[in-house]
């Protein structure tokens, strides 16, 4: 295994040697519109009305998001966060040499009878045509290399060392770990080569406020009843005593009134002298005995 160090050496002469074979035309190539807010180019770019057409020989530095380079022969490349990927042309132009070193980039773009190459420190991928290229790669510090075969992959994936003639070719739907970039090392992986998913938001959910207990309606107020008849007793003290002189009633029947204004004919009659009684009881003298002679004496 080769250190970073030498790594790094190994990749710079690589890349120059690809620009010198493709000559002045595939330097001057246009490979697509980048999209971007904050990555960085180094290399060859025009200024377009839509983004910043990068040309062949050019590096595109990620910053803190994504950055997304359009092809101008259809598909497109995602260059994760932090990472750095060097992108050469051939000349024609149908053919592409990426160069990471480290980091993590996706590739989905069709393909014709071409084949593009992936360059890492330790291995080499072959991407050939016909088919649609998906494919995920990520590359650690330390050399451990992951390339995964992504769902709308169509094309082979052939993996081979640098400074070796073993090959190891990658399936559909799988993804690979090789460690320290040896092949040996191979193991199947089910982490995620391509770029890292941030982890979804956590939101704190306030529980709505309990509704407002209910209040019952008061209940409508019922007629009252009447009040109970008020009666007025009064205690007044009737006090008789029979020795008490008869009360003169001739001035209250002198003021009477009768209601017929014909006079009445009282014709006299004569009774005959009552039976004397041996026993008679002695009467009375009471008040009621005195009113009613009084009026006896009137009418008679």
């Amino acid at each position: 295994m080769l250190s970073p160090l030498h790594r790094l050496r190994f990749l710079v002469p690589t890349a120059v040697l690809v620009v010198g074979v493709s000559g002045s035309a595939a330097a001057q190539q246009t490979l697509g519109e980048l999209y971007a807010a904050d990555a960085s180019v180094k290399g060859s770019v025009v200024l377009a009305g839509s983004g910043t057409s990068v040309l062949s020989g050019s590096s595109i530095q990620a910053g803190a998001q994504p950055a997304t380079l359009k092809l101008d022969r259809g598909g497109s490349l995602l260059v994760c966060e932090g990472t750095k990927l060097a992108l050469t042309a051939s000349q024609n132009g149908r053919e592409l040499l990426f160069s990471l070193n480290s980091g993590n980039v996706e590739l989905n773009y069709p393909l014709g009878a071409e084949a593009d190459t992936l360059l890492t420190p330790d291995l080499r991928l072959l991407l050939p045509g016909p088919g649609t290229v998906h494919v995920a790669v990520r590359v650690t510090p330390q050399g451990d290399t992951c390339v995964q075969s992504l769902p709308w992959n169509a094309s082979a994936i052939v993996v081979s060392e640098t400074m070796g003639d073993a090959t190891y070719q990658v399936k559909s739907d799988e993804a690979v770990l090789f460690k320290g970039g040896h092949l040996s090392e191979a193991s199947r992986s089910k982490q995620n080569c391509g770029c890292p998913t941030s982890p979804p938001t956590q939101v704190a959910k306030a529980a709505p406020p309990p509704p407002p207990p209910v209040q019952p309606k008061p209940a409508a107020p019922m007629a009252s009843a009447p009040p109970p008849e008020q009666h007025l007793a009064v205690a007044a003290p009737f006090i008789f005593r029979a020795n008490d002189p008869a009360p003169d009633l001739t001035e209250s029947v002198a003021i009477l009134k009768l209601e017929n204004n014909k006079v009445v004919q009282l014709d006299p009659t004569v009774l005959p002298p009552a039976k004397k009684q041996t026993a008679q009881k002695p009467p009375s003298h009471g008040f009621f005995s005195k009113v009613g002679a009084f009026f006896a004496g009137i009418f008679h």
